[in-house]
């Protein structure tokens, strides 16, 4: 985004208007933003946003806030997640920092709307396009956490040649470990 700015001599009054106005031109193509998200619309008119894997987000209009609820246990990861995604909004500037707060519910936390001087601005629709692009950019952490996930279960479950040895090639011996059977007084008196 360009913002051009002029600057002229000093001697020249500017016109006597209350408000300044700042025009941003944009070259770029203005196509509506898209974005693919697993959103409910509840009875009340609630939106309920169900594609992070650690929580639940709901944006309540009627009582102007956001509430991240954690999916299943409660966790130092699902709390690290919630908090994240609220210090996201408070910097998007579309919740308040002193409104943060834990809610009525275990495990979950709230945050209220700022209020919009312009009334232009849906702050419903920016809530839900700042969430989306949170989750965005949390998605290939997450995508990544449960690939290497997988590759250790892999590794327990179908281990590699190197990492197995084959049954019957263990060599037998009538002693086997470090600790002898009937020598329990050495170790007991720490020798």
């Amino acid at each position: 985004m360009a913002i051009k700015i002029n600057i002229e001599d000093e001697s020249v009054t500017p016109p006597p208007e209350s408000d300044i106005k700042l025009i941003v031109k944009d070259e770029r193509d203005m196509s509506p933003l898209k974005m693919n998200l697993e959103i409910r619309k509840s009875i009340d008119g609630s939106l309920m946003i169900f594609d992070h894997p650690h929580m639940d987000i709901v944006v309540v209009p009627q009582a102007r806030k956001i509430v991240a609820f954690a999916k299943g246990a409660y966790s130092e990861e699902v709390y690290a997640a919630q908090s994240r995604l609220l210090e996201h909004l408070t910097r998007a500037g579309i919740l308040s920092r002193e409104s943060i707060q834990a809610g009525n519910v275990y495990g979950a936390l709230e945050g209220a709307f700022l209020e919009s001087k312009n009334a232009d601005l849906p702050v419903i629709d920016l809530s839900v396009l700042s969430i989306g692009k949170f989750i965005e950019k949390e998605k290939p952490e997450y995508i990544f956490q449960d690939a290497y996930e997988q590759e250790v279960e892999d590794m327990y479950v179908e281990p590699s040649n190197l990492d197995s040895t084959p049954l019957g090639k263990v060599p037998q011996s009538d002693n086997k470990g470090g600790i002898q059977a009937y020598d329990v007084r050495r170790y007991l008196a720490g020798i």
